[in-house]
């Protein structure tokens, strides 16, 4: 077996913390990566915001985005509107059911965010952050 000790620690720290996030948006009947998508939608809808946004923002493919927002659309909680002067692309709106559980999602998250970096000190608070974003920049 190879040495992959970095990436298995971070697949096993995204893997509780997504379990954890999809437990607690359970009641609100979406899971993490819906949740995040409405949230997404809420804050920027008002720029035009539409499906490749969406897959850029959240690197993924623009099929599994498009097969999400049709669940999210079904489920009454956003709409795409083609807009009058392109008639190619569909613009994304969050719906009063949508934007009534974004405080939800948000302190969720946030809750997430405060589990994770708990047991750490300020100081490894920053270097953890100063490390993953070159990680991020690296990739």
């Amino acid at each position: 077996m190879t040495n992959t000790i970095y990436s298995n620690l971070i697949r096993s720290i995204s893997q509780k913390s997504m379990v954890a996030s999809n437990q607690a948006m359970k009641d609100l009947k979406i899971n993490q990566q819906q949740a995040r998508v409405i949230a997404y939608i809420a804050e920027n809808q008002d720029k035009g915001l539409i499906q490749k946004d969406l897959a850029e923002v959240f690197h993924r493919r623009g099929a599994s985005i498009t097969s999400m927002l049709q669940g999210l659309e079904r489920n009454g909680y956003i709409e795409r509107r083609i807009p009058k002067d392109n008639e190619r692309q569909k613009n994304l709106y969050i719906l009063p059911k949508g934007l009534s559980i974004v405080q939800q999602i948000n302190q969720i998250f946030d809750r997430s965010e405060s589990n994770l970096i708990s047991s750490l000190t300020e100081n490894e608070r920053v270097e953890l952050l100063r490390i993953l974003e070159k990680i991020d920049q690296n990739l």
